[in-house]
């Protein structure tokens, strides 16, 4: 059994070695996804803002309550607007076309919300008739990627129309 033991000792350790050689392996890279910006000349977003009948909903962000009105965003597209006076039945009374539009916000009867990079203040006293009131251009920073990526360079900043604003991003 003396004669085993430095050989078990011996073994367990060079065991113990060799597991740590896969600590220091290198890691596979994770490849980024790619976007693309989905651009829409300032004219025509600024044109496109509109109070439309409602619609489905699809890829929905952030909620706003002010009631008796439920305000939905609509992911780079507008606000749902939807009476919510009978909680039990919810009514939807317009959508507020937007593009570019993630973030919204009230006070009294005036609501923000963000076009692209521009900030939009719109006159909410009757919701089924909303009321554009001033635009700020340039008022935010461009719409970030979804999650971390790569923009290709054929869409980076300095590759696109000088009155291109970024509405959204999709994944290549």
């Amino acid at each position: 059994m003396r004669k085993l033991y430095p050989f078990l000792v011996s073994s367990g350790l060079l065991l113990s070695l060799s597991s740590c050689w896969r600590l220091v392996d290198p890691i596979a890279p994770v490849a980024l996804p790619e976007y693309k910006p989905l651009l829409m000349a300032r004219t025509q977003l600024e044109q496109a803002v509109a109070v439309l009948p409602p619609r489905d909903m699809h890829n929905t962000g952030k909620i706003y309550l002010r009631d008796p009105y439920i305000f939905i965003n609509e992911q780079y597209e507008g606000i749902h607007i939807i009476n919510n006076q009978d909680p039990e039945h919810p009514q939807p009374v317009a959508f507020l076309r937007i593009p570019g539009n993630v973030d919204v916000a009230m006070k009294g009867t005036l609501l923000y919300a963000d076009s692209g990079s521009d900030l939009l203040t719109f006159d909410m006293s009757n919701a089924q008739a909303a009321r554009l009131l001033n635009r700020v251009r340039e008022a935010v920073p461009e719409l970030p990627m979804p999650e971390s990526g790569i923009v290709p360079t054929e869409y980076q900043p300095q590759n696109r129309p000088a009155d291109a604003v970024v509405i959204g991003w999709q994944k290549l």
